[in-house]
């Protein structure tokens, strides 16, 4: 059956190279904006530059937290409020008549779909790894837009490539407009209209720019004595066209609030100064409305190509006000040159490139598998970059960065880059207080939220310092003494070691549980998952178990600085008493691991038991394997019920939705997650995240049948292929959660971009699916695969070393592995160590054969005898 044109959601398809290309036209465009993000590669996480753009035009953009906002055109999932907001550049043919010409509103078109929707434009948006680029062809013009953020300075630089294709001379006004917001988010929610007016826009004729300025707020990177409050950045917007006129707030360019007439065979009324023909170069005084724009003349002869520059960049206050802008004169020059931006636009793809060919997966004739994978890389170095105040649903408002969500990113960083990977241990690490707590989240300047005690957050930075030393060797860095945070709420200072704060993290942990079933408190990775305080968490008694045995493996390390035989024995004798405890107390009579464990079953019942409500939560399904607690048979067991109860075609819920709100009935009790709508985050949603979890652990237990059929049928391409008018949001990126069977939009994508869940999907791919865990002495080999993949292949660098992996499984088995060869020389196979985390790699790349360059490594899958 036909689909109806609307439900199309455009034309999308991956291109040879990796990139994505979404074709729209009237009738058939996406139901909402996708989401691009970009930055400024190499930069400290608190001074990084995000851009966020769409198809639809409308973007926004960030320095370092929410305390560096910029450009705030609220990218949501609601194309209504987003489609006069962005960073659009509008044609007018300049006719030499009055702008109320019929002539004059019939050559007006936009190089995006939604301020301006034509009925006699396409438009093709191509999705880069660090650039967007957007095609169209209007009324005898084609016009090629590149965007992209450089690696030498803090902008967004519009490239645009016009070509007159009509046999006539061709006189358009360009216009480009963006909105602006800057300065601090925080204050700009709490305070309102009253920080707004601190600020403005005014044209610098000497630097040739639209200027913009907050008034007060906090430096980053400042003096704050020179610039007596003021905020820490001045945004500029410049252009390479001659004879600029500019505007600084909406009416001035779009009219009265009401709009004007619709013409005939558009979408939405025509901005004013279209019809007007020019821009009226009122500073703007205050940041209400504030909108950047800039009008100049294109002439062009027939068949003639021209290439402008549109460019808005975040100089430095200081410099600006203190120094003239000595500092930001050879980079707007260097903007301004349509030749030089091409050159820069080509070191940014150059360098994003290299970046992304560091690793790389393969299957053959399965070529969704592998651009979806480039994607996935792509989409980590983002989030490492960004952290959770970059997410498409929060944008800056809501958190600043997540404890947890940092120290999950950053194991995408290990592989590649391990120094950044490092700076992000130390950035958490000073939000850890001496007991053992930590900041749920905190800010590049304030003090971060110690109010919210999720029980599982300090145990991620055990497990991302342990991953650490496996990846690089560095067992010095586990010494490194740093400040605690506890200064910071007055209490005296304290410092300690990296080590130290892994072991105060489980100590912490096992301190506040019952026999290792830790105590819930307010949350544990289900933030939602409140009502229950004094339960026990079977998740984070799984990631206990797990942080025992990975701290106990570290401290027998003789390589540490401060080897601790009695400690590690201590350790291992915990995680034996948790696992006693998760086997008598943490599984139902029907084989179902348990939720949250009541420790007065009598007055309050479990959650997700046989013996309660009869629900089947996914959390600890999920982590049983990957922590090594569960048999073999008891996970089979469990995840036999997980599989009845919560699979669907587009993955796992992550609970059976709670319907009484939505029925117009009070919930049962207090528990947080059931405020969510049916099907929708954890109230039934079918997170990206946990499945990855789920992946590992199939791995674990050798189903890789079932671990690369989950694999791939979630992702993005694959999961809205079927309906991706439902699906709507971008299919070439990971969302956090599908709306699950209980929502009336089953299958629906929310929350894209999200931190955690590539990341965790990535090493679910490299460390289980591909086998290719790094250990103290050496790179893994164990891979768990479908058997319909027979040849397959891998790029991962360890120990400074480019490995290229190439398998075969020629008898089509999901495990085993018969040989391993390196440039030639013949590996033995491993004995399996005591006490060793399940699975333990048949095979290990020695250490001597980890000393730099390139290596060549021949994996022969089968079934040893």
């Amino acid at each position: 059956m036909k689909k109806n044109n609307q439900r199309e959601n455009g034309e999308f398809r991956f291109l040879d190279t990796g990139e994505v290309s979404l074709r729209e036209r009237r009738g058939s465009q996406t139901r909402e904006p996708w989401l691009m993000l970009m930055a400024r590669r190499g930069r400290p996480p608190l001074e990084t530059l995000c851009w966020g753009l769409t198809n639809a035009g409308s973007a926004f953009a960030r320095i370092g937290t929410q305390e560096g906002d910029m450009v705030n055109g609220f990218v949501h999932e609601d194309p209504y409020k987003t489609r006069l907001l962005g960073p659009y550049v509008w044609f007018t043919e300049e006719t030499g008549e009055s702008g109320d010409s019929r002539e004059d509103r019939s050559g007006a078109f936009t190089n995006a779909w939604y301020p301006l929707l034509r009925q006699d434009q396409e438009l093709e948006t191509v999705y880069s790894f660090g650039t967007l680029t957007t095609r169209t062809a209007c009324r005898g013009l084609s016009v090629t837009t590149e965007v992209f953020i450089p690696e030498s300075v803090d902008a967004l630089v519009q490239l645009v490539t016009v070509k007159n294709e009509s046999p006539r001379p061709r006189s358009q006004k360009l216009f480009n407009a963006w909105p602006v917001n800057l300065g601090d988010a925080r204050d700009i929610q709490f305070s309102g209209f009253n920080t707004l007016m601190m600020g403005g826009g005014r044209f610098d004729p000497d630097l040739k720019a639209l200027t913009w300025r907050t008034h007060y707020g906090i430096p980053l990177g400042g003096n704050p004595e020179v610039l007596k409050g003021m905020f820490g950045r001045v945004l500029l917007h410049t252009s390479s066209l001659e004879g600029l006129q500019w505007s600084a707030k909406y009416e001035d360019f779009y009219g009265h609030w009401s709009g004007g007439p619709v013409p005939e065979g558009f979408s939405a009324p025509l901005p004013e100064a279209l019809r007007r023909g020019s821009l009226p170069g009122v500073p703007a005084e205050e940041l209400t409305s504030a909108l950047s724009c800039l009008m100049g003349t294109l002439e062009l002869r027939p068949g003639e190509e021209r290439k402008i520059v549109f460019a808005l960049t975040a100089a430095d206050a200081e410099d600006y006000y203190a120094r003239s802008g000595e500092g930001i004169r050879p980079a707007l020059r260097s903007l301004r040159n349509p030749a030089e931006a091409e050159r820069l636009l080509a070191e940014t793809r150059s360098c994003w490139k290299g970046e992304l060919d560091a690793m790389g997966f393969a299957v053959s004739g399965d070529d969704v598998l592998t651009h979806s994978e480039k994607w996935l890389r792509y989409q980590c170095a983002m989030v490492a970059s960004l952290n959770r105040m970059k997410s498409r649903y929060h944008s800056g408002f809501e958190y600043g960065y997540g404890f947890r969500d940092i120290l999950q990113d950053l194991l995408a960083l290990l592989p590649t880059d391990p120094r950044r990977a490092a700076e992000a241990l130390e950035l958490t690490a000073r939000q850890m207080f001496a007991d053992g707590s930590v900041y749920h989240n905190f800010f590049a300047s304030a003090r971060g939220n110690r109010n919210f005690h999720a029980c599982d957050d300090p145990l991620w930075f055990a497990f991302a310092l342990c991953e650490y030393v496996r990846e690089t060797g560095d067992f010095a860095f586990a010494g490194k003494v740093l400040p605690f945070a506890d200064e910071k709420e007055g209490l005296p200072p304290r410092e300690g070691s990296l080590l130290e704060r892994a072991l105060l993290a489980a100590e912490r942990v096992w301190g506040r549980s019952e026999e290792g079933l830790p105590v819930l408190y307010d949350a544990d990775w289900n933030d939602d998952l409140g009502g229950y305080p004094s339960h026990l968490s079977v998740m984070t008694a799984q990631m206990l178990y797990k942080a025992c045995l990975d701290l106990a493996e570290l401290l027998e390390r003789g390589e540490l600085p401060e080897r601790d035989a009695d400690a590690a024995a201590g350790l291992r004798e915990r995680a034996r008493v948790i696992r006693k405890s998760f086997a008598e107390r943490a599984i139902d009579p029907e084989g179902r691991f348990i939720r949250l464990v009541s420790p007065d079953p009598v007055h309050a019942p479990h959650l997700g038991s046989s013996d309660s409500d009869g629900l089947t939560f996914f959390e600890p399904v999920a982590w049983a394997g990957m922590s090594g607690i569960a048999s073999r048979e008891e996970f089979l067991a469990a995840s036999a019920h997980a599989e009845r109860d919560l699979e669907d075609r587009f993955g796992f819920a992550i609970c059976p939705a709670d319907r009484n709100l939505a029925e117009g009935r009070l919930p049962e009790d207090f528990a947080a997650w059931k405020r969510n709508a049916p099907g929708k985050k954890e109230n039934g949603g079918e997170f990206r995240h946990l499945e990855s979890w789920y992946i590992a652990s199939l791995c674990a237990y050798g189903l890789g049948r079932r671990a690369c059929g989950l694999f791939r049928r979630t992702l993005p391409a694959v999961c809205s292929a079927d309906d991706p008018w439902t699906y709507g949001a971008e299919r070439f990126v990971f969302p956090e959660y599908v709306s699950g069977p209980g929502s009336a939009e089953h299958g629906r994508a929310g929350h894209t971009w999200l931190t955690g869940t590539a990341p965790t999907r990535l090493r679910a791919l490299y460390d289980w699916i591909l086998g290719l865990m790094p250990r103290y002495d050496g790179l893994g080999i164990n891979p768990c695969v479908d058997p319909g993949w027979k040849r397959f292949e891998a790029r991962r660098p360890f120990r400074g070393t480019d490995f290229r992996f190439l398998f075969e499984n020629p008898e089509g088995v999901e495990t085993g592995v018969l040989s391993v060869t390196v440039d030639g020389e013949e590996l033995q196979p491993q004995e399996t160590a005591p006490g060793t985390l399940s699975p333990a790699p048949a095979f290990i790349v020695p250490l001597r054969l980890c000393g730099g360059g390139s290596r060549t490594v021949r994996v022969l899958m089968g079934a040893r005898k």
